[in-house]
């Protein structure tokens, strides 16, 4: 075990950088794709699944050992991330209505709508004959696939916690690597996931990177020392990465920025203290970046179907105004929901599964 480290103020920033690349590369399909400003961030995907991995171990390791139940850690993980995803199916509700009122009722097949409502709310995706969105697995919120995953791998961890060995851990990942491997080797994607067609890719990913990092956090040796001169460095190598994307060879590109890239930078991250500007600029930005991960793309919806209203422009004809805007939004938005909704409904929500925890003791007595 390394030695034991509280923070990984590092780590918040990485994952606050991701969110705002992954926000950016969505636009693309919004104009036409004159400005792709981020063509590898889907790659922010399998960062967010080792930091998860890495950070679920850190986390909740000696709370297993402690005898916490799959039950608790269940209702927990829902607590963290329940809120802000109801949220972000509100305002894609809203978004629907605005365009039926724009379109009228014929715009959606009544059953669709309500079968996509219903398996969204439940955390599931939609089958596509159910779906107003065919095509994607969470058709009112197309980034909530990873979140669907996240959640089959915490529940994996958690019913295997305390099995879980070092051996086992590398078993797993490296089963997915020779997966994603040969991916790419075939010339496939393997940065899917969102897609029905590309779903294969879903399960590959999150089994490699969160039990990686799983993996790190719990093996990887390593000492921490000042990172104040290191995380402008760190920030900026991340937001180019997914910036770049190469001409040719863009899967042999993948597979190492997943492969090699993510797991060395979330561990030079992980050891690095930071003080004063730089953490709490890493504090602000990962303490948000859940938020607009999960609301961007309803925001970003509801913005262009009011666009469309109010100017006319075609829904894929936006420009860079538009991206700025919308952008600015997004950040404003999820830094009111953290910091004011989420905060409170994840109390409200704990306190609630408190008071039903004393009655089923008091029951049980």
């Amino acid at each position: 075990m390394r030695p034991e480290t509280t923070h990984f103020d590092a780590l918040h920033g990485l994952r606050g950088i991701a969110a705002v690349l992954v926000m950016l590369g969505h636009f693309r399909e919004l104009t036409a794709q004159h400005f792709d400003l981020a063509p590898s961030g889907f790659l922010a995907v399998d960062l967010f699944f080792l930091l998860s991995g890495f950070v679920i171990a850190h986390a909740y390791d000696e709370k297993f050992r402690k005898g916490m139940s799959f039950r608790e850690f269940a209702e927990t993980r829902i607590v963290r991330l329940y809120p802000l995803y109801f949220a972000a199916i509100g305002i894609a509700m809203a978004g629907v209505g605005v365009s039926i009122a724009m379109h009228g009722l014929g715009s959606y097949s009544r059953l669709d709508l309500f079968a996509s409502l219903a398996f969204s709310l439940l955390f599931l995706p939609t089958p596509p004959t159910l779906s107003i969105v065919p095509s994607v697995l969470f058709p009112l919120n197309g980034p909530a696939w990873s979140l669907f995953y996240e959640l089959v791998a915490n529940a994996f961890f958690a019913a295997l916690a305390l099995r879980l060995t070092g051996r086992l851990l590398i078993a797993i990942s490296g089963l997915a690597f020779v997966a994603l491997a040969l991916m790419a080797w075939d010339g496939m994607m393997i940065g899917g996931g969102a897609h029905w067609h590309s779903t294969i890719a879903g399960p590959v990913r999150i089994a490699f990177s969160f039990f990686l990092g799983v993996y790190l956090r719990r093996y990887a040796p390593g000492e921490s020392r000042d990172g104040n001169l290191y995380m402008p460095f760190l920030l900026a190598l991340c937001a180019g990465l997914m910036i770049f994307r190469p001409a040719t060879n863009a899967q042999l590109y993948d597979l190492a920025m997943i492969v090699l890239v993510w797991p060395w930078l979330v561990l030079t991250a992980s050891r690095l203290r930071l003080s004063g500007f730089w953490r709490a600029i890493a504090l602000f930005s990962g303490n948000i970046s859940y938020a607009i991960y999960a609301l961007h793309t309803p925001l970003t919806w509801m913005v262009n179907v009011l666009d469309e209203f109010a100017t006319g422009t075609p829904w894929n004809q936006h420009g860079l105004t538009f991206i700025v805007v919308t952008s600015i939004l997004v950040i404003a938005v999820s830094t009111f929901a953290h910091y004011v909704y989420d905060k409170n409904a994840r109390t409200l929500l704990r306190h609630l599964l408190s008071l039903r925890r004393t009655r089923e003791e008091v029951t049980q007595f």
